[in-house]
């Protein structure tokens, strides 16, 4: 880990982030600017460059002109480890499926800022994913979401995901003992998740196949998958047939 990129519109909180990450690791080169596009040029100017990428991205979801998600759907691909900045938590919804490591609410708490830089370090510094290890990855399946609902905010990994289900138009999340509704359609939610762990049974319905309690038969011959909070979903037709194909039953 040798540098890492600050986008944080507000001189004050830009510095102080850098003043806390330089505590945390007095060897990083810290480049920030106050602006997506600023951090866009910056990140163009050193893609003919492997020495000077940037490690990480801590990254304000609120900016001028730009916002911190806009500039996520604009940066190639695959992404470097990303941790999000914000005073509002909901804003971070928007960046599911970008594989974003983590979230952190203002004002920064230091020990929670040396936890992610820890995580962000680790992947920073692992050794070249695979092909389809770098898919999965742009595809979000490790990254962490806020869900707000009655009871409060959950930071939730994407792989707690038990199932999901359409709600008219929208999508309820369920994990856990809980379920929360984003404001995102099924597909849009299908496109950012891995496909090795999620597979969707229906029009209605995702499932995370790893939270499957068990399998069985409709009369007509159509798969269910038992989920873990006792309710079940069956399989369409055409992905029961997809299904028994992909895993040769």
């Amino acid at each position: 880990m040798k540098t890492v990129l600050v986008v944080e519109d507000e001189a004050v909180a830009l510095e102080d982030l850098r003043d806390s990450l330089l505590e945390i690791d007095p060897t990083l080169e810290i480049v920030g600017v106050q602006s997506a596009t600023e951090a866009l040029e910056l990140i163009g100017s050193r893609k003919s460059d492997n020495s000077r990428r940037f490690d990480g991205v801590f990254l304000d979801i609120e900016l001028p002109g730009m916002s911190g998600i806009q500039m996520l759907e604009r940066m190639t691909k695959p992404l470097p480890p990303v941790v999000l900045v914000t005073a509002h938590a909901m804003m971070a919804l928007d960046a599911f499926g970008f594989g974003v490591m983590g979230c952190l609410l203002k004002p920064v708490d230091q020990q929670r800022l040396r936890r992610a830089y820890l995580e962000m370090k680790a992947v920073a510094d692992a050794p070249p994913a695979t092909e389809s290890q770098a898919a999965d990855y742009v595809q979000g399946s490790e990254s962490r979401v806020l869900l707000r609902d009655r009871n409060g905010i959950h930071m939730v990994q994407v792989l707690d995901f038990s199932y999901l289900n359409d709600e008219n138009g929208s999508t309820r999340i369920f994990f856990g003992n809980h379920s929360v509704v984003v404001p995102h359609s099924l597909t849009d939610m299908e496109a950012g998740l891995d496909r090795e762990h999620f597979f969707r049974v229906n029009a209605e319905t995702i499932v995370n196949l790893d939270k499957v309690t068990h399998y069985t038969t409709s009369p007509t011959g159509l798969f269910v998958a038992g989920l873990p909070d006792g309710s079940a979903a069956e399989f369409s037709p055409e992905r029961s047939r997809i299904f028994q194909s992909r895993f040769e039953l």
